[in-house]
């Protein structure tokens, strides 16, 4: 009777515990994403997809649609009616973004995010929006913890096949990151990495079962991942967009709709923008950014291991450079020559070694119109962006030619003050 008692007693916790296990470790889906499902998500900005696997897989694996993975950080948030993934959809265009970074994601979590989606990557198209405010020399990666998850770190520990300096670099970067040096078992394996050691068989078998549980966890979580930015921006952008896909058109719309927007301020800034965000800060923000420095920073670095993947994927990308806002610059005091600097570097990194494809608008930040905000695309921008996205995707996957130089993870490259001379001598 003891024995029965205490069965009663703890039995249904052992049970519990045991279907618990078998559902984490189960080897089929826990879920079935529908079209629907992965459309919202595209434009969903969640945290949810970004850091996990199972979206991202049901996008990018849909035959029936061709989503695009558009890298980037906040400039994406701003779904205005030129923004890249309304005139894909509109004019039914033989691709769709699928949106992935927001306020906080930089070079470092994209290289993480991407782990997880190489077939994505792999002989395919990718647009990468690059934002020189993200090479700032205190690195902070404040938001690492936001758009981290464990997951990240076991698909890229299971993707290395031969340790490379990207990956002996990327394990120095995640060991300064509380979530992995206070993780007993990833600190270890991530240690070994950084110190040139392969992974035991014992390791890759731990990681294939952390792999499948955390899988499990993803779709799970992914269930909570739905948007209603589709309903809520995509779509009253269709009736506002000209029926034809034409530049001429987009810009006369785009002018009229940034003139009605742009009212209350010198700065062509959208009037609701800069009621809530400037307008009660006007007088301190003058000359603010005059100290803002985007020429050292080990965010180059960080982007050199995205390099190094896009090439060990033969990925196919088009690189789009923005510009700031010139007059809220001038006002500000930031330093043209400084920026303009910052982003010779970033072009010297990128063609040096066959990134040829870029839409640089660095110098494009004083058109009217051509901002949103003070450091964001918006209206005539996204019609300029997309005067080149346009054609690189019509034209499809092309072979590439990269050929990576791990001299620029180092620090000498980091600290590297651009000048023409010294970039150029740079090797």
């Amino acid at each position: 009777m003891k024995k029965r008692g205490l069965w009663w007693i703890f039995g249904p916790v052992v049970i519990a515990f045991v279907l618990v296990g078998a559902l984490f470790l189960a080897p089929f889906s826990l879920n079935h994403f529908s079209k629907k499902d992965v459309r919202d998500a595209s434009v969903s900005f969640s945290k949810n997809v970004y850091k996990g696997e199972t979206m991202k897989t049901a996008a990018f694996s849909d035959t029936s649609k061709r989503y695009v993975p558009f890298f980037g950080s906040s400039e994406l948030l701003r779904l205005d009616t030129m923004h890249p993934s309304m005139l894909a959809n509109k004019y039914h265009r033989n691709y769709q973004p699928f949106l992935l970074g927001q306020a906080g994601t930089e070079s470092l979590l994209h290289y993480l995010s991407m782990q997880e989606m190489l077939p994505a990557l792999h002989k395919k198209q990718v647009v990468f929006v690059i934002s020189q405010q993200w090479f700032v020399k205190k690195h902070a990666n404040g938001a690492f913890p936001i758009f981290y998850s464990p997951l990240q770190t076991v698909d890229w520990l299971r993707n290395i096949k031969q340790i490379s300096s990207t990956d002996r670099y990327v394990a120095g970067q995640l060991l300064k990151q509380p979530q992995i040096k206070d993780n007993g078992l990833y600190a270890k394996m991530v240690t070994k990495i950084s110190e040139n050691q392969p992974l035991s068989g014992a390791d890759l078998n731990v990681l294939a079962v952390r792999h499948r549980m955390l899988l499990r966890e993803d779709e799970l979580f992914s269930n909570f991942s739905s948007s209603k930015n589709w309903q809520k921006y995509v779509r009253p952008a269709m009736a506002k967009l000209p029926a034809r896909d034409d530049n001429g058109a987009l810009f006369k719309e785009a002018t009229k709709i940034a003139q009605s927007e742009t009212t209350n301020n010198p700065f062509k800034i959208k009037d609701s923008f800069y009621r809530s965000r400037i307008q009660m800060s006007l007088k301190r923000l003058a000359g603010s950014q005059t100290k803002f420095d985007y020429r050292q920073s080990v965010e180059y670095a960080d982007f050199q291991a995205v390099l190094a993947e896009f090439a060990r994927q033969h990925t196919d990308v088009l690189f789009v450079i923005q510009p700031v806002n010139q007059r809220w610059a001038k006002y500000t005091g930031l330093s043209d020559k400084m920026y303009y600097q910052s982003v010779d570097k970033v072009k010297k990194q990128l063609t040096s070694q066959g990134f040829n494809q870029i839409a640089d608008l660095s110098h494009d930040g004083a058109e009217n119109y051509f901002m949103q905000d003070t450091i964001h695309l918006g209206w005539n921008g996204w019609v300029t962006a997309d005067e080149k996205i346009k054609p690189f995707m019509a034209k499809g996957y092309k072979p590439t030619n990269y050929h990576i130089n791990n001299n620029y993870l180092s620090k000498d490259w980091q600290n590297l003050m651009p000048t023409p001379e010294n970039l150029q001598q740079f090797k």
